[in-house]
C-alpha cells in the first residue's frame, strides 16, 4: 500500500504549480492554506513573505508546525519577525528550496514524535502518580470494608470499568479452599450486597483465574473463545436487566507469590461517567486495553499485600484481645467474688471518656480522645487489677478478719474448754459423792449443774461475741472490751499448761476496727497496683498504647495525695486514671457479689463519690459529667456474672451497599 502524502499548506503568492514535482518527491501534497487550519495543530506551511500580515501571524503558524517562508531581496528575517521559520529566497535554486522543505518536513515529524512522547510521558506520569497514590492509600487504610471498597474503586477508575468484584480465597469448616464473594461495585445498577461463598473451581472465570494464576481478558463474555474450561453465569444480567460485555479478571498475588483472590472488572466504558443502559451498551462499552492488564495486575499485587497486612494486623489484634481476656479471666479466677469487675470498670471508663470528648463546656471542653486513645483506656481498665496475680490468694480473697482455718481452730478450742468445764463439774460431783459415802445429794447436784450451765452459756456467749467481731463491720466498744478480756482469760490444756482463750494473732485480727485486713495485709493488697505496673511495662506496647502502664498505675491515687501507692497529687495523675478511679469506686460500691460488704444503691454510691470529690479526692468535673450523662447506666441492670469484656469495643456498623 502506498504511503499517504504529508499535506503542506501553501499560502497565497506561492506558485505551487511549479513545485508539484518537488513536493511529490518529498512526499508532500499541496493543499490551500485556509482559515480552517487550527493554528496550534502540527502542520507544514509554505508561505510567501509578502502574504504575512504581521509577526504574530508567523508565530501563530510556527507554534504548531514547521514554516518555510519565500522572500524577495530584503532583510531576512525582518526585524521583529522572530517566528520559528526557514527563510528561503524566492529566486533560490530548486535544490535549495527542496532542502529547506525537507528540513521543515523532518522537523515537523520530529515535533509530532516529541509531542506523542510528551503526551505518553504525561499519561505515564499521571498513571504513576495515581498508582503511587493508590499504593499509599491501600497501605494506610485500616478499615477492612473501606480497604476492599478502595481496591475496587481504584481499579474501576484506572480502567473506566462500570462494575468490579473482589473474590478472596478462604477455607471452609472442612479445610477446603473456597472463593468468597467479598465485595462488589456496580455503577449503573443499584443492587443489595451480600457476601457468600462459592466453590473454587475451573468452571467460573474467577475460579479459573485463581487456580491457573493467569489473567483473563475478554471482549464479550457472551461470546467466549472455543474450548475454554470456564463459562459465564448470566443470572445476574437476567435478574437486573444488565448486559455484561467486556471483562478483565486478574489474580491477586501476595508478597510470597501466593494467590489470595481475584479482581474481576466488567464493561470498560469510553467515559467513566457514562451510565449503561440496555440501549447504549454496544456504543459505550469497549474492550479492556493491554495497558489495563499491566495496571490492574500491579494494583492487584498491592491490594493482596494490603489485605494480607490487614488480616495479619487483625489476627494480631485478635491474639492480643485473647491475651487480655485470658489475663482478666486469670485475675478474676483468683478472686471469684470480683468476677466481671474489670469489664464493668472498662465499660464505665470508656463511656466517661466518650462523654468527656463530646462535651462542649466545662473543664474538659477541649479534651478529645481518638479511637486509639479510647482503646488504650479500655485496655488499661481491663488490666488495671492485673497485679493481683502477685498477691497471696488467701489475702486476696479474705472475707472476714480471721481466715477459715483460724476460725476452725478457735471453735475447736472453745469446744475443748466447754468439754473441760463439763469434765470439771463431773469430777466435782464424783468428789462430793465420795465425801458423803457414795451418796450424792440432790441439792448438791442441782447446784453443780446450775454452775456448769452458767459457765457453758458464758463460753457460748463469748464465742458468739468472737464470731460477731470476726465480721467485716465496724467493731463496737463492747465487743472490743470482750476481746481484750478473752485475750487475758486463761484455760488449761490436757497437760495442765495454761493458754489465753484468744491467741495473740487472733486478738490482733479480731481487733481490726473496720474491714477484714490489718495494716500488713492492706499494704499487700495495695501492692497489686505496683505489680500491675511491673507486669504491664514488660509488654512491648505500640506507640498508640504506650500509656497503658501509667494509666493503670494511677487508678488508686487521689487528687489530694491520700491515694496509693505513690501518693500522687492532682497534676501528676493522668485524666484517664482519674476517670478510672471514679468507675472503680462506683463499681466496688454497687457490686452485688462482694461477700465482705453489702452493696449500696446507685444513688447512695453517687452520694459517696460526691463526698469524696467535695473533700478534694476525686475529680469533681469528671464526676459531674459521670452523673449528668448517666454513665453509670452502662452497667446498671447487668448481672454480676455478665461478661462485659467487649466493653469499649466500637459497635459494628450496619451492613451497607458498597460505594459505586
Amino acid at each position: 500500500m502506498k504511503a499517504a502524502l504529508l499535506p503542506v499548506h501553501v499560502g497565497p503568492g506561492v506558485d505551487s504549480g511549479r513545485l508539484d514535482r518537488m513536493l511529490a518527491d518529498l512526499g508532500l501534497e499541496p493543499v490551500e492554506l485556509s482559515r480552517a487550519v487550527a493554528p496550534d495543530s502540527p502542520a507544514l506551511y509554505l508561505v510567501a513573505a509578502a502574504s504575512l500580515k504581521s509577526p504574530e501571524q508567523l508565530r501563530t503558524l510556527s507554534r504548531g508546525g514547521a514554516v518555510v517562508v519565500l522572500h524577495e531581496d530584503a532583510e531576512v528575517p525582518p526585524a521583529g519577525w522572530d517566528g520559528d521559520a526557514v527563510w528561503v529566497p524566492a529566486a533560490a535554486p530548486a535544490r535549495v528550496l527542496a532542502a529547506a522543505l525537507r528540513i521543515a518536513r523532518d522537523n515537523l515529524v520530529l515535533k509530532a514524535r516529541v509531542s506523542r512522547l510528551e503526551a505518553a510521558e504525561l499519561v505515564n506520569r499521571e498513571r504513576f502518580q495515581e498508582m503511587n497514590r493508590i499504593g499509599i492509600a491501600l497501605s494506610a487504610e485500616a478499615d477492612f470494608d473501606s480497604l476492599q471498597d478502595l481496591i475496587l474503586q481504584s481499579c474501576r477508575q484506572l480502567t473506566r470499568a462500570d462494575a468490579a468484584t473482589l473474590y478472596l480465597v478462604e477455607e471452609d469448616d472442612d479445610g477446603q479452599r473456597v472463593l468468597r464473594f467479598a465485595w462488589t461495585q456496580t455503577d449503573s445498577v443499584a443492587i443489595p450486597f451480600a457476601s457468600f461463598h462459592m466453590p473454587l473451581a475451573e468452571e467460573s472465570i474467577a475460579g479459573h483465574t485463581v487456580i491457573s494464576g493467569t489473567a483473563i481478558k475478554l471482549a464479550d463474555v457472551y461470546e467466549l473463545p472455543p474450548n475454554v474450561p470456564y463459562g459465564f453465569n448470566r443470572s445476574f444480567d437476567e435478574e437486573h436487566g444488565y448486559r455484561s460485555k467486556s471483562m478483565l479478571c486478574v489474580p491477586m498475588r501476595n508478597h510470597d507469590g501466593g494467590i489470595v483472590g481475584a479482581i474481576q472488572l466488567i464493561n470498560a466504558k469510553r467515559s467513566f461517567e457514562a451510565r449503561l443502559e440496555p440501549g447504549n451498551v454496544e456504543a459505550e462499552v469497549v474492550p479492556f486495553e493491554d495497558e489495563h492488564l499491566d495496571l490492574i495486575q500491579s494494583i492487584a499485587s498491592q491490594a493482596a499485600v494490603a489485605l494480607d497486612n490487614k488480616m495479619l494486623l487483625d489476627s494480631i489484634q485478635n491474639l492480643f484481645e485473647g491475651f487480655v481476656e485470658a489475663s482478666v479471666t486469670a485475675i478474676e479466677s483468683r478472686d471469684p467474688t470480683t468476677y466481671g469487675h474489670s469489664g464493668r470498670v472498662a465499660a464505665l471508663t470508656v463511656a466517661l471518656a466518650e462523654a468527656a470528648s463530646e462535651t462542649a463546656a466545662g473543664a474538659y471542653k477541649d479534651l478529645h480522645f481518638t479511637p486509639d486513645q479510647l482503646k488504650e483506656i479500655r485496655y488499661a481498665s481491663l488490666l488495671h487489677d492485673f497485679g493481683k496475680v502477685g498477691v497471696r490468694e488467701h489475702v486476696l480473697v479474705k472475707e472476714k478478719k480471721l481466715y477459715p482455718a483460724n476460725i476452725d481452730h478457735l471453735r475447736s478450742r472453745f469446744a475443748f474448754v466447754e468439754r473441760s468445764v463439763q469434765q470439771k463439774y463431773t469430777e466435782l460431783k464424783l468428789q462430793a459423792a465420795i465425801e458423803h459415802g457414795g451418796v450424792l445429794e440432790p441439792g448438791v447436784v442441782a447446784e453443780l449443774d446450775n454452775r456448769q450451765a452458767r459457765e457453758i452459756v458464758r463460753l457460748r456467749e463469748w464465742l458468739e461475741a468472737v464470731l460477731s467481731a470476726n465480721e467485716p463491720t465496724v467493731l463496737p466498744e463492747d465487743k472490743a472490751s470482750t476481746l481484750s478480756f478473752l485475750a487475758e482469760y486463761m484455760y488449761e490444756d490436757v497437760e495442765r499448761r495454761t493458754h489465753p482463750l484468744l491467741e495473740p494473732d487472733e486478738y490482733h485480727f479480731l481487733s481490726i476496727r473496720k474491714g477484714t485486713l490489718d495494716e500488713v495485709e492492706r499494704l499487700e493488697i495495695e501492692s497489686h497496683v505496683s505489680w500491675s505496673y511491673r507486669f504491664l511495662t514488660k509488654i512491648p506496647w505500640t506507640p498508640a498504647m504506650r500509656s497503658i502502664p501509667q494509666i493503670a498505675y494511677a487508678h488508686h491515687e487521689k487528687l489530694d495525695g491520700s491515694g496509693y501507692p505513690r501518693r500522687l497529687r492532682a497534676a501528676e495523675i493522668p485524666v484517664q486514671a482519674r476517670m478510672m478511679t471514679i468507675s472503680d469506686i462506683f463499681d466496688a460500691l454497687t457490686a452485688q457479689d462482694r461477700p465482705y460488704k453489702r452493696a449500696v444503691s446507685t444513688e447512695a454510691a453517687l452520694d459517696i463519690l460526691a463526698e469524696e470529690a467535695g473533700a478534694g479526692k476525686l475529680d469533681e468535673a469528671l464526676l459531674e459529667l459521670f452523673i449528668a450523662r448517666k454513665v453509670y447506666d452502662e452497667v446498671r441492670g447487668h448481672r454480676p456474672d455478665q461478661d462485659l469484656f467487649l466493653a469499649g469495643v466500637p459497635r459494628p456498623h450496619s451492613s451497607r451497599r458498597p460505594a459505586g
